[in-house]
């Protein structure tokens, strides 16, 4: 008979508390250690600070740095929602009985409330940074441009829609048919945002930048998630991690493939992703790159050591190679929101402001430029971009600043940051529009492509050009 030596007064701690208590300082801490990396990202991808327009006005610190960490915040619920939802709908063999089924599906209802909740602030966060006032400062009328007439905006009415429906829907446990149908719309609400916004949005080929990118989150999305459901729920089952397993093998590919495509659609090409290398952006990507490589090569790891321990009855090496699995995930999806935050490399931009021309009558489209004229040169404010949304003319106390062509017929979006009341008012008479101080507003841009010159009526200083495509 053995026994197990005590010290005096002191109890023999039970394995549930000692399970409860690893947990209560590991989770803090991977919750620092996730912002820890976003925030280095962040100051990596950012670069040199470009100059800033005077009287443009600051959110402060809470909307900077809040932001991101809402969006990160936002990205590991989509994932859980995914995660547990695919666990539900694909990975739990048929066999196995409804109870899984319905447990991970009521787990996906609360992951898609966060979700949910994660959108809505991270929206408000978003115009807040962009007219430069706090949260609770924002005024209705900025607020209805941005939901209405913005990309970002429609994203986060759409995706906040989507993830409620999905909150209801899988409150009840549903069976494996259900739960097939809410990952459908799961999947449909992560690639919202890719269509109507960020970067890959504004490139010049974007049907493709597009596909790509939704691919890519898609397939990125299912990977980390499935692997978090598989550890919360059928860690022990051999079954399962089988799987799994190919499940893995398959997003794998499909991420790396789809994100060499993507980043090379955004800056331009391949010679361009080569030139952005030197940049903080071009580091962010490569770090993504290593990370993703870094769990590749543990998945390989998986699929020729730890499975068949799993199947032996010894999952200790599984979850264990599974846990630092899922941690380099959570990093490099911390990198993927800096990545995301950042501006490309000023000469991989998808397109570029055209040098301002005489004032007059809009040339016609694809004119060359006079001889001797400058060649064009970025504004380095040109788009106020904020990643997920970029104003298309921005006005500050001294000048415009237009951020590139912009589609026939499209809305174009202002946001004048002075503390006087300008006019966006065309040479030709084909617009005229109101702007008064600290507002955000849009107006359609003409039908007909061609070059636009415009004024303000308050000041012939201000004078910029607005190419339509």
């Amino acid at each position: 008979m053995t026994s197990t030596l005590v010290a005096p007064g002191v109890e023999k701690q039970p394995a549930a508390e000692r399970v409860q208590w690893r947990w209560r300082w590991r989770l803090p801490a991977a919750v620092v250690g996730l912002v820890a990396v976003l925030a280095g990202a962040i100051a990596v991808g950012s670069g040199p600070s470009a100059p800033a327009p005077t009287g443009l006005r600051a959110a402060g610190l809470l909307v900077e740095w809040g932001g991101p960490v809402v969006t990160l915040a936002g990205r590991i619920a989509a994932v859980g929602t995914v995660g547990t939802l695919l666990f539900a709908a694909v990975l739990v063999p048929g066999h196995s009985g409804a109870l899984p089924v319905r447990r991970a599906v009521r787990a996906a209802s609360a992951w898609a409330l966060a979700w949910a909740a994660a959108t809505v602030l991270g929206g408000l966060l978003t115009v807040s940074r962009l007219v430069g006032v706090t949260p609770t400062a924002l005024d209705g009328a900025s607020l209805r441009v941005f939901l209405v007439d913005t990309g970002a905006g429609r994203a986060v009415l759409l995706v906040t829609a989507l993830t409620a429906l999905l909150a209801v829907a899988a409150r009840s446990g549903t069976g494996r048919g259900g739960a097939r149908l809410l990952l459908a719309g799961a999947l449909t609400a992560l690639v919202v945002p890719v269509v109507l916004s960020g970067h890959s949005s504004a490139a010049e080929d974007h049907l493709t930048a597009v596909t790509t990118l939704a691919v890519h989150v898609v397939a990125a999305s299912l990977w980390v998630g499935g692997l978090g459901a598989l550890l919360r729920y059928g860690r022990d089952a051999p079954a399962v991690a089988e799987r799994f397993s190919a499940v893995a093998l398959a997003c794998f590919g499909v991420t790396a493939v789809s994100g060499v495509l993507a980043a090379g659609v955004v800056l331009g090409g391949a010679g361009a992703v080569v030139a952005a290398l030197g940049t903080g952006y071009g580091a962010l990507l490569l770090a993504k790159t290593l990370g993703l490589t870094v769990v590749g090569v543990l998945g390989w790891r998986h699929r020729r050591r730890t499975l068949p321990l799993l199947r032996a009855g010894q999952p200790g090496a599984f979850r264990r190679l599974a846990v630092v699995e899922v941690a380099v995930l959570l990093a490099t999806g911390a990198l993927a929101v800096a990545l995301a935050a950042s501006p490309p490399p000023a000469g991989a931009q998808p397109s570029a402001p055209a040098a301002p021309a005489a004032a007059g009558a809009p040339a016609a489209a694809g004119a060359p430029a006079a001889v001797g004229a400058p060649a064009a040169v970025a504004d380095p404010m040109a788009g106020h971009d904020h990643g997920e949304l970029s104003v298309g003319v921005l006005v500050d106390a001294t000048r415009f600043h237009v951020a590139g062509p912009v589609a026939a017929g499209s809305r174009v979006t202002v946001h004048n940051a002075s503390g006087q009341p300008v006019t966006i008012t065309a040479d030709d008479g084909s617009f005229d529009v109101d702007v008064p101080a600290g507002t955000l507003l849009t107006f359609p841009a003409p039908e007909q492509p061609g070059r636009y010159a415009f004024t303000s009526r308050h000041s012939s200083a201000f004078a910029d050009v607005l190419v339509v495509e």
